[in-house]
């Protein structure tokens, strides 16, 4: 058996063992696109006698965390035949994909788990849940006053989405900094429907929606505002559907989002749905690069656990001296030493810091659900420091 690059030749049985292994079959449309869109050398292959047995495909993101952008592998497509299920195929190549991804300088990761608890073993650790909301007709918002209005936008001119998620991806952390090709090839491509924009009184795009309306259903694909304007404009646009729809549904709205509180009837049905799992790939260049908030001088020590990736296994310490923040990294105690607990510091794996700095979880909640260790002096250090914007994340691979 091999790994190995895939290459032109590997497409077509790369896209069979997907279908197979997720159950579904591509249109010629769907697959004429992957076939333009797919770039071969992303993905690795397990090989034998020439036969692929199993994949994944690693895709160069880059995500931004409180105005700083971080280099992101996007883990996808991860499948294997039956007959090769566990016997670590897949396994060998999460490895095989994280030390290239941590050669390339991806100091994060991201997928979407067909099993939470399968990826949590790898050190993969949630990080965002999204809202779907359900409303009836009758349940439908309705603002007199809203200054600005609605306007169709040709999906060949994306520059108006463009420049509002620019900005709506400020608001949060982890979101997706999508390029033209991303925005061209894979969300208005998956995410086919009708656009219209948010348009306030001086002509400045403030929100939008990319929807369907089909079978008495309107389905709200992605949903974007910027302020509490654009999110009346947007909901009067959608109200103004009810002679076509019975039933109304918004996917895949950040949790934060202030529904169903905001809408005048809130006894509406919503799902709350765990979605992406994230990782730290390399612990020491993601904590040189981290926004940290310094409030107070001090030192702050973290002891990482990290089984699957062992370059992250050390002490880091975090000094924090007239609001500027370095970050050391000491390496762990040899296998002969004494290897008692520290008595200092915040005790974590790969998981709970990952979830902690991209604020899903916040330390003080980590450490009464026992996921990390350290004093109540130091937790509170840790919860000045991390982040304070919520998650969010509206993109699929």
């Amino acid at each position: 058996m091999e790994v190995r690059k895939l290459t032109k030749d590997d497409i077509d049985e790369s896209l069979k063992l997907s279908q197979f292994a997720f159950q579904y079959t591509l249109t010629s449309e769907e697959r004429e696109h992957r076939l333009n869109v797919l770039r071969p050398e992303d993905s690795l292959g397990y090989f034998s006698n020439g036969e692929l047995l199993a994949k994944m495909t690693t895709l160069p993101f880059k995500v931004l965390l409180d105005g700083v952008s971080f280099d992101m592998g996007g883990v996808s497509g991860v499948a294997t035949y039956p007959e090769y299920r566990r016997s670590g195929l897949v396994k060998n190549l999460l490895q095989h994909g994280l030390k290239e991804m941590k050669e390339k300088g991806q100091v994060l990761s991201y997928l979407f788990p067909f099993s939470i608890p399968f990826y949590r073993k790898y050190g993969w650790e949630l990080f965002i849940d999204f809202q779907k909301l359900t409303l009836t007709r009758e349940q439908l918002p309705r603002f007199k006053t809203v200054t600005g209005h609605m306007k169709k936008v040709d999906d060949t001119s994306i520059h108006t989405l463009i420049e509002i998620y620019d900005k709506y991806v400020q608001s949060y952390t982890g979101m997706l900094l999508r390029d033209n090709d991303w925005w061209r090839d894979w969300v208005l491509f998956r995410k086919k429907g009708r656009i219209a924009a948010f348009i306030d009184p001086v002509g400045t795009p403030k929100g939008y929606i990319i929807y369907e309306v089909k079978d008495r259903k309107m389905t709200i694909k992605e949903c974007v505002s910027l302020d509490e304007e654009s999110r009346r404009g947007i909901w009067n646009f959608i109200a103004n559907h009810d002679s076509m729809a019975d039933d109304f549904i918004i996917q895949q709205l950040p949790d934060s989002e202030p529904y169903p509180y905001w809408l005048p009837d809130p006894k509406i049905q919503k799902e709350v749905v765990p979605y992406f799992m994230a990782r730290i790939v390399d612990v020491e260049k993601f904590l040189k690069k981290y926004p940290f908030k310094p409030a107070t001088n001090g030192n702050l020590f973290l002891h990482i656990l990290d089984e699957f990736c062992p370059w992250n296994n050390a002490t880091y310490q975090i000094t924090v001296k007239e609001k500027e923040v370095n970050v050391k990294r000491h390496e762990p105690r040899s296998k002969g030493a004494c290897q008692q607990e520290p008595k200092r510091g915040i005790i974590c794996n790969i998981n709970s810091l990952t979830t902690m700095l991209l604020n899903y979880h916040r330390p003080s909640n980590l450490l009464q659900m026992q996921k990390i260790k350290g004093s109540q002096e130091e937790i509170a250090i840790l919860e000045q420091l991390i982040v304070n914007k919520p998650t969010g994340f509206i993109d699929f691979f």
